[in-house]
């Protein structure tokens, strides 16, 4: 997907865990972008699973 200047989009995610992982996990989501400062965009998602 290529958006330009000023525009936006949504992007969404899901996530499964096996039975015994519960507890606290850090996801980490790169986005690739044209930005010569900032070739890539990482963001970060904490999760606290419960079983």
């Amino acid at each position: 997907m290529v958006l330009n200047p000023g525009e936006s989009t949504t992007v969404a995610v899901s996530f499964a865990m096996s039975r015994g992982m519960g507890g606290f996990h850090d996801f980490r989501l790169h986005l690739a972008t044209n930005d010569p400062v900032r070739p890539d965009h990482e963001i970060v998602i904490l999760s606290n699973w419960t079983s």
